[in-house]
């Protein structure tokens, strides 16, 4: 059987508002730093565009269940 991923009320926030997410803080409360930085960095570089869009992303993967705190998962 498969494990499915359970998130607490504070990390499903963290997730849905926008400029948490786009500015990786919630992958840093997750436990994973290095995308964090590395999602910080990126919507600073890119004005906020393209954190919005990877906000989307998450945003979509969290509705489908399917949402990794592991970025190198959603490449796999």
């Amino acid at each position: 059987m498969a494990k499915k991923n359970s998130f607490s009320l504070l990390e499903m926030i963290l997730i849905i508002f926008p400029l948490t997410n786009a500015l990786g803080i919630d992958r840093f409360i997750l436990g994973d730093t290095k995308w964090g930085i590395i999602r910080l960095v990126i919507t600073v570089l890119s004005l906020g565009t393209i954190g919005t869009i990877l906000w989307i992303v998450d945003l979509v993967f969290l509705l489908l269940g399917k949402y990794q705190t592991d970025m190198m998962k959603y490449l796999k």
